[in-house]
């Protein structure tokens, strides 16, 4: 126990200052995008360089700040409880999810400059043996992808106009290759059903209907089906 003391006091703070990292990495994209920068990776780079310099980068919204630090703090526990390269990766994981689902909500977009190095991290890793096995996170990363692509395109069809972008269909393909074939279906649900009904509570407060970005609820099912189990596991 005094070992596990000493990871608390030395990862979680480091967890919480990530997380605020993340929300200031998030808002500098958010703005070089505003400004009419490229959605590729040059402008992520850039971003970046904003955040590492100081150059402004750090000004985060304390509510949003504290969020993104405690999202972070709770998904350091597993690697806490039990350090490993694995539970090392999905802490990574979910700091790039919660990086994704703030640009989400500040751009409606989903930078492929970030889901698909998420894409190869879970295939490279299922390869060298950790998480789900290579067929599986192959299966999930191609189920996920093509059903999104598919739906969209009978929404398309029947509307005559896009129900989501390529972005979230990307995303759950990366999130098929970290958590294998039997997340699929559980997850997507979670995110549709948290999805449905946040949008519901949104337009009934408002009385106006406007697009709302999937993403946020994709990673945090994400998030959860990454870490659930162990954090529960750790607080309990």
């Amino acid at each position: 126990m005094e070992s596990l003391g000493s990871w608390v006091w030395l990862a979680l703070p480091g967890a919480a200052v990530l997380g605020v990292w993340c929300a200031a990495l998030s808002l500098a994209y958010a703005r070089h995008i505003a400004e009419g920068f490229a959605i590729d990776g040059a402008t992520l780079c850039a971003a970046l360089r904003v955040v590492t310099q100081g150059r402004g980068g750090w000004a985060v919204p304390w509510p949003l700040g504290l969020v993104c630090a405690c999202l972070l703090a709770l998904a350091c526990l597993p690697f806490i409880w039990q350090p490993s390269l694995l539970t090392a990766a999905r802490f990574v994981a979910c700091a790039v999810l919660l990086v994704l689902a703030v640009i989400d909500i500040r751009c409606g977009l989903l930078p492929d400059a970030l889901t698909l190095p998420l894409l190869w991290a879970g295939l490279l890793l299922s390869w060298a043996g950790f998480g789900v096995a290579l067929h599986d996170a192959v299966a999930a990363a191609a189920a996920g992808y093509a059903f999104l692509r598919g739906t969209n395109i009978l929404f398309q069809a029947w509307r005559g106009y896009p129900g989501m972008g390529g972005g979230d269909m990307k995303l759950l393909a990366a999130l098929g290759a970290w958590l294998g074939w039997a997340w699929l279906p559980q997850g997507l649900l979670a995110a549709c059903l948290v999805g449905v009904l946040f949008a519901v509570l949104r337009r009934s407060a408002n009385g106006r209907h406007r697009p709302l970005a999937f993403g946020p609820f994709l990673a945090f099912a994400g998030a959860y089906g990454l870490l659930g189990g162990p954090v529960v596991q750790f607080l309990f």
